[in-house]
């Protein structure tokens, strides 16, 4: 291990990330390092980064350390910035000068020192490290009232190896508030509190006011070392089923099995709660009780969106006719479509027009018709698709309408081109690479009249620069 604190910038350069040496170097020359001073083997300090307060920075043995900087990994270029300012100047090491003190002393100079703001706000956590977290996660609730908290959501992450319950207990509270996704943060407290001495009942309200799986977990590790309150606190009103899901989950991580099942099955109101069980089912490998249940939710929920995997496993392991209906009425789809004309036989031209009638994609309809030859059917749609349908629909007639497909390509092309924006000359350019497979000249010809409708457009130009090359284009980007 190289020595510290460092003589010399080889002793600590070694152990930066290139870019992030660079980048404390230039702090450090731009004046950056407020302060820096040594005790013992750490050296601490602040430097002046991006945000209006300056960085607290402490860096020890081995570049450990922690900066207040928003900087997910450290060491940061703050702490580069100081070891600099450490090496280049001469900072004596206040450890034996403290050790020297009396205790008159002592107090004397703790009490000038608190009155320096900056030098008080240390000596606060320091003396009164419990009274100054829940302080500071007072600030931090107030700061999410305003819409920021980040910085701070991060230092007070820095600070919970120091903290206790009661303070954890209250960061946790307040991350629930967070304008952002706080469950990064709650990983790592949660990590925290779960190292001290943790409540189950805590957990479980955090939870069920903010159902994150960080929570969840933590509330079932937990839950499996202290099985008789965790079932107990699990009991009685639970409207949204949150309780129900960590019950069964507990007694199957405890082995009960069928205790587990039987409140999967107790619970059975939502589509979700159907999911979970046969999920579950499928798990343990009971197929057939997992069907059941998959056909029981497909009869109650009917097409609701969320049975798709229900369905989807139907479909996989019967596919009975009833089973690529359902699925059909959530998701229309060419494979269902053609399951039950060749399943329903003569029954199905009964259905034909209702199936029909649950297509909202022209893009499908067309490959229906294509298919199924009914050319009165496609004329009636290409007369009456809407313009941002015209890609899909080209793609589908590529085959068998070549001249059809070149027409809508084109007319496609035009209309991104008179949206006037660089995302839009961009897809034109794309549409046209696709018309080029099918006509390069007519795709080359295009391009140019449009480029000479819009001389002044240098944008559109360079986008379609690439179809002006007589060589062949490679494949198309979606």
């Amino acid at each position: 291990m190289l020595p510290f604190p460092p003589k010399k910038e080889e002793d600590f350069a070694p152990l930066f990330p290139p870019e992030v040496l660079r980048r404390g170097l230039a702090y450090f020359q731009e004046g950056r390092v407020l302060r820096v001073f040594r005790v013992g083997e750490r050296v601490f300090g602040l430097v002046q980064g991006s945000a209006e307060a300056p960085y607290q920075v402490e860096v020890g043995p081995g570049l450990l350390g922690q900066c207040t900087c928003p900087y997910p990994d450290f060491p940061c270029k703050h702490a580069a910035a100081l070891l600099y300012a450490y090496v280049e100047g001469t900072v004596p090491d206040l450890a034996p000068l403290i050790e020297a003190l009396t205790p008159e002393e002592a107090k004397d100079l703790l009490k000038k020192l608190a009155v320096i703001p900056d030098v008080a706000l240390y000596l606060a956590e320091a003396l009164a490290p419990e009274k100054a977290f829940l302080e500071a996660v007072k600030a931090l609730r107030w700061a999410f009232r305003l819409g920021g908290g980040l910085g701070e959501t991060k230092a007070l992450s820095l600070r919970l190896d120091r903290a206790g319950r009661e303070e954890v207990e209250a960061y946790l509270e307040a991350l629930l508030e967070a304008p952002f996704d706080p469950e990064p943060y709650l990983r790592v407290a949660l990590e925290r509190y779960l190292a001290l001495t943790p409540r189950l009942s805590f957990l479980l309200n955090l939870y069920l006011r903010h159902p994150s799986e960080a929570l969840r977990e933590a509330f079932l590790r937990v839950a499996e070392e202290k099985e008789a309150e965790a079932l107990r606190l699990l009991k009685g009103r639970d409207a949204l089923g949150l309780k129900r899901g960590l019950e069964a989950e507990l007694l199957f991580r405890l082995g009960r099995v069928e205790e587990g099942l039987s409140a999967l099955r107790e619970g059975l109101e939502g589509v979700e709660d159907y999911l979970l069980l046969v999920e579950r089912l499928m798990a343990l490998g009971r197929v057939e009780e997992a069907l059941r249940y998959a056909e029981e939710a497909r009869d109650w929920f009917g097409k609701d969106p969320r049975l798709l995997p229900l369905l989807d496993l139907l479909v996989a392991h019967r596919g009975n006719p009833e089973d690529h209906r359902a699925r059909f009425g959530v998701r229309p789809n060419l494979e269902d479509y053609l399951a039950l004309k060749s399943k329903l036989g003569r029954e199905f031209y009964r259905e034909r027009k209702a199936l029909l009638r649950q297509v909202r994609d022209p893009a499908l309809l067309a490959r229906i018709y294509l298919l199924e030859e009914d050319w009165k059917a496609l004329d009636r749609l290409l007369r009456n698709a809407p313009p941002e349908a015209y890609p899909a629909l080209a793609e589908v007639l590529e085959e068998k309408l070549p001249e059809e497909a070149k027409r809508l390509y084109l007319e496609a092309a035009r209309r991104e081109v008179e949206k006037g924006t660089r995302k839009a000359y961009r897809e034109a350019a794309r549409l046209l690479l696709r018309l080029s497979r099918l006509d390069p000249k007519g795709a080359r010809e295009a391009a140019l009249a449009l480029v000479l409708a819009y001389p002044r457009r240098a944008a559109l130009k360079e986008e379609l620069a690439p179809l002006f090359s007589e060589k062949p284009h490679g494949p198309v980007e979606e």
